[in-house]
């Protein structure tokens, strides 16, 4: 990550800090500010904890939970066996066991439906889970790291996500700002990524910000980028 913002400094060494713990993360930012990234520091800097006995690998194991559909949300997450429901003719793995000894990186949990929500936490207060069809429970091994770019609190106060969910989410949180408020990222960016020589690469960045606040981040800077490189002017969708 491109940064020089004091404020992001500290998070990543904050999230270096935390890679060798199991306790979930929730990490929380507008789109397009980094998060996985985030994710990804805390898991490929991991170092095998004495708690557990399987030795972390390599599995780091994205998911958006949009994706998960609510009817399949306990076969999706931790697989099903052979017949356990219509359509269900074979034994399957679920996320949970994918992301074995590794982490899985739960994107945009606030976007979890309410009625998905208990079965989450039931997973993540026990760290046991237990295959659709299945007769026994199983012990997980990765670590739940989450996103979200939304308001939780406000959310709780509203219905629309777990107050006890929320706190076993929310051991550690890790929080990314805006590039609007770092404008010197925003030129180190332009700079070292587009090759651009830095006082030109600040002149842009500023003009950049007076034409749009940028709420897509660092995306929105890639099409910005892409269409200046093209067409040699600044073009605002």
């Amino acid at each position: 990550m491109l940064t020089e913002d004091p404020h992001m400094l500290e998070q990543i060494r904050f999230a270096q800090v935390l890679a060798s713990q199991d306790s979930p993360v929730l990490i929380m930012g507008e789109s397009g500010t980094g998060k996985e990234h985030f994710a990804e520091i805390l898991h490929g800097n991991r170092r095998p904890s004495s708690s557990q006995e399987v030795v972390r690998g390599s599995n780091f194991v994205p998911v958006n939970v949009t994706t998960l559909q609510e009817d399949l949300f306990e076969a999706l997450l931790y697989g099903h066996k052979q017949g356990a429901f219509t359509g269900a003719t074979r034994d399957t793995t679920g996320l949970v066991q994918q992301a074995a000894g590794g982490t899985l990186f739960l994107d945009e949990i606030g976007e979890l439906r309410l009625t998905s929500q208990p079965k989450l936490l039931r997973f993540v207060q026990h760290k046991q889970f237990r295959k659709v069809g299945a007769a026994k429970l199983s012990k997980a091994t990765c670590r739940i790291v989450c996103s979200t770019n939304c308001d939780l609190k406000e959310m709780i106060k509203t219905g629309k996500f777990r107050l006890d969910l929320y706190h076993r989410l929310t051991i550690f949180i890790i929080k990314t700002t805006p590039i609007r408020e770092r404008p010197n990222d925003l030129a180190l960016y332009i700079h070292k990524l587009h090759n651009i020589e830095p006082t030109k690469a600040k002149e842009m960045a500023t003009q950049i910000l007076k034409l749009t606040p940028l709420d897509g981040n660092y995306r929105e800077v890639q099409g910005i980028m892409a269409r200046y490189e093209l067409l040699g002017e600044y073009i605002i969708y």
